[in-house]
């Protein structure tokens, strides 16, 4: 994982814009041999932005993303678990997953010859948005 620039380029299907690196929410993830980078945010564990080393980019969000935490990110690589789709008024659509925030654990960020990376956790008694009440027992992690 790399100091975070300033700003990132982003994509969406009809045009490219920044998005603020300062905003503590984002990882950057930089493969130093091929300059490959990945732009993730800490809400949702969800990948905004992937480019090969040479700058093209190969996933984008959708024009109508939301990025303030108010609703899940549209676009990019989301996580849909326990479900995708909404099989009732009760669930979070595609599950619950996408809609909280998750924290980078500690030395978990790497940079080798072959990739690069960092590892994420939500512990669920932090859980936020989840079906029914939401709580979970205090010593249950997802990572």
């Amino acid at each position: 994982m790399s100091t975070a620039p300033k700003a990132v380029v982003f994509h969406t299907s009809t045009s490219s814009s920044e998005l603020d690196c300062n905003d503590d929410d984002i990882v950057v993830i930089t493969h130093t041999k091929s300059g490959a980078n990945c732009v993730l945010k800490q809400f949702g564990a969800h990948i905004l932005s992937f480019q090969t080393g040479s700058g093209k980019p190969l996933i984008m969000l959708s024009k109508d993303a939301i990025m303030d935490g108010s609703a899940a990110i549209r676009g990019g690589i989301p996580l849909c678990y326990p479900q995708f789709g909404q099989p009732d008024k009760s669930y979070p659509q595609h599950g619950f997953l996408r809609r909280n925030k998750w924290r980078v654990v500690e030395g978990s960020q790497f940079d080798t010859d072959d990739s690069a990376g960092v590892s994420l956790e939500l512990e669920l008694k932090d859980v936020t948005v989840a079906r029914g009440d939401g709580t979970w027992g205090k010593d249950k992690t997802l990572n």
